[in-house]
């Protein structure tokens, strides 16, 4: 077993994004798909490892593991690709990233400040600054080591912040970036208990700086979030986005059936 290899800050964040070759798959052994469902069974109790079978031709499935150590995601993506179904599995795509926290959320010294300027005092100013600070660090806590939720429709993108002439995000002072994300925040807070998102960083390790995670019950769900929130100037201005998969939520078993795996003679 190798030794454990871990961020000082957040989880990993993998996506595998898998293709099938379907003329291959017809000369699979018997066990293949067999042997592809027993190992992401075995890796969905070794991390936090969601299935999806996905619409289009971008893939066909897409993997999302989270895991504390980056040698279990290592590992994870050589079991995938080296089963008996190996010879009509292809990593078409892939995206590394971290869970990360916040940089414009307000401190409990700087909430402090501000309701004393609003002239909020005493017993009752310590009372609202406690609970802010508990509010927070369950916020950082649920972005460091999210537990995402096993809905059944799942929206992968990665996205950058424009740096061009006037629309460059990184010449911004700090308090404009941070209105702008408060309202880029209170836009996808209208979706709550319809959306879940988890926004991993990629800066530095993939090719884009954000990796965007959907979970929804409701595709028409997805769609409606994104339309609505590339009306707020952050994303108006100052947004990239890469490209967008959609996948449905499956058990290992039905996966495997829903992409053609099963079909050896």
């Amino acid at each position: 077993m190798l030794e454990p290899v871990t961020p000082g800050t957040g989880w990993g964040v993998l996506h595998l994004f898998l293709t099938i070759d379907h003329a291959a798959a017809a000369g699979l052994p018997p066990d293949a798909a067999k042997d592809l469902t027993a190992t992401l069974e075995r890796w969905s109790e070794e991390l936090q490892l969601h299935v999806f079978s996905v619409l289009g031709h971008k893939a066909d499935v897409m993997l999302m593991a989270l895991d504390a150590d980056l040698s279990k995601l290592r590992a994870l993506q050589t079991d995938v690709l080296a089963t008996a179904a190996a010879p009509a599995v292809r990593l078409s795509w892939s995206y590394l990233s971290l869970t990360e926290g916040s940089e414009y959320t307000a401190t409990p010294e700087q909430y402090r400040e501000d309701l004393a300027a609003k002239g909020v005092e005493g017993d009752d100013l310590d009372r609202r600054v406690e609970q802010f600070a508990e509010r927070m660090a369950r916020y950082t806590e649920d972005k460091l080591h999210p537990r995402m939720p096993a809905w059944e429709v799942a929206c992968f993108y990665p996205m950058s912040h424009r740096r061009e002439g006037n629309d460059n995000w990184y010449a911004l002072d700090v308090e404009e970036r941070k209105r702008l994300m408060h309202e880029h925040g209170r836009s996808g807070r209208a979706y709550t208990g319809r959306v879940l998102q988890l926004v991993s960083g990629s800066t530095g390790l993939d090719d884009w700086e954000w990796g965007v995670s959907l979970f929804a019950h409701d595709l028409a769900d997805v769609k409606d979030i994104v339309y609505t929130m590339r009306y707020d100037e952050a994303s108006v201005r100052y947004a990239e986005f890469g490209p967008f998969v959609i996948g449905i939520r499956r058990s290992p078993a039905d996966l495997v059936t829903e992409v053609g795996l099963d079909r050896a003679r």
